[in-house]
């Protein structure tokens, strides 16, 4: 099969989310004139990754993205109990949920009238995924079960040093440490990413994976919070290399399942987490039908309406990497 050709232009409304920054394509037609064929979102994900992966580069990687973006692709939902399907990449792959990503397309799909203040229900590759706009900038979502399957797992870095943490998903996975001894400053954002990515490297090493053998690509440093009524700041590690400028929706929601399981968050107490930079998510946790339901609630802002152009000559219309 040739690859999915390239369009001339792309519509795209990018925001970001507490910093951190998303692009979601808002041409209606791009989705159905890809070769996807039917069935899930997540097949159907996975097609574009093995037939379209040149228009994940095209649309975030350089020249048109920037650090930390994440794209988005609105899909008709195959639950019939969705109304929006959507699947998440970034510059080095593609991510099974985004808790940033969501926030911001909540937000987009609003300020561009496509939805009112409510809940609805999207489709992603992790999962159905619960979804608020609240009106204006706010939005919550709730994210797939978190499950932790290592606690207080002692992981020995190259230098011989040892960091103990869980190892948690949501969505997405993480190892959440919180003895890692860096202060998480913005001063301290360089020794943070290098000893996060110590810590992935020696995960690798030691052939520690997700219960199916996911890479844990994800790395959450945890620490004290700055504000009074706060209650820890995190510094992550995405997998592309770049800093969470918020603080991780996924990761926060993996963190929370934790905190319940240890007995230091009940059921409807607010949790608010901090990122590096000092971005706020305020999170909570439930059970339906013994089920552990996270959600989290951000802010997003609208940072450009534009038409992305991929002239034929331009050798990078594919994007740089």
């Amino acid at each position: 099969m040739s690859p999915a050709p390239l369009p001339p232009r792309l519509r795209v409304i990018d925001s970001h989310t507490i910093g951190e920054p998303t692009r979601l394509v808002v041409d209606e037609t791009f989705a159905a004139g890809l070769p996807l064929g039917p069935g899930s979102v997540r097949s159907r994900r996975d097609a574009f990754r093995a037939e379209c992966d040149h228009l994940r580069r095209a649309l975030v990687a350089d020249p048109r993205g920037v650090e930390a973006m994440v794209g988005v692709v609105l899909l008709p939902p195959a639950d019939p109990a969705c109304q929006f399907g959507a699947f998440y990449f970034n510059r080095v792959g593609y991510l099974d949920m985004c808790g940033h990503a969501t926030i911001g397309l909540a937000v987009s799909l609003g300020h561009l009238g496509r939805i009112t203040p409510g809940r609805f229900r999207l489709e992603t590759p992790a999962g159905v995924v619960g979804v608020e706009w609240h009106g204006g900038t706010s939005a919550t979502f709730e994210c797939v079960p978190p499950r932790r399957i290592r606690r207080d797992l002692a992981i020995t870095l190259a230098d011989g040093t040892t960091v103990p943490g869980d190892v948690a998903t949501s969505g997405l996975w993480f190892f959440i440490a919180r003895d890692h001894g860096l202060p998480l400053d913005t001063a301290a954002i360089p020794r943070l990413r290098e000893k996060a990515w110590a810590i992935r490297r020696a995960l690798e090493a030691a052939g520690v994976t997700g219960d199916g053998g996911e890479t844990i690509d994800h790395v959450v440093l945890m620490g004290p919070p700055r504000e009074p009524g706060h209650d820890a700041r995190n510094f992550v590690l995405c997998p592309d290399g770049a800093f969470d400028r918020s603080p991780c929706g996924t990761a926060t929601s993996a963190l929370v399942g934790c905190l319940h399981e240890d007995g230091r968050l009940a059921e409807g107490t607010v949790w608010r987490q901090e990122s590096i930079l000092g971005g706020l998510y305020e999170a909570t946790i439930r059970r339906a039908g013994g089920v552990l339901v996270p959600s989290v609630r951000g802010n997003a802002w609208i940072t450009a309406e534009t038409t992305l152009q991929f002239a034929a000559d331009d050798p990078y219309r594919t994007g740089i990497g």
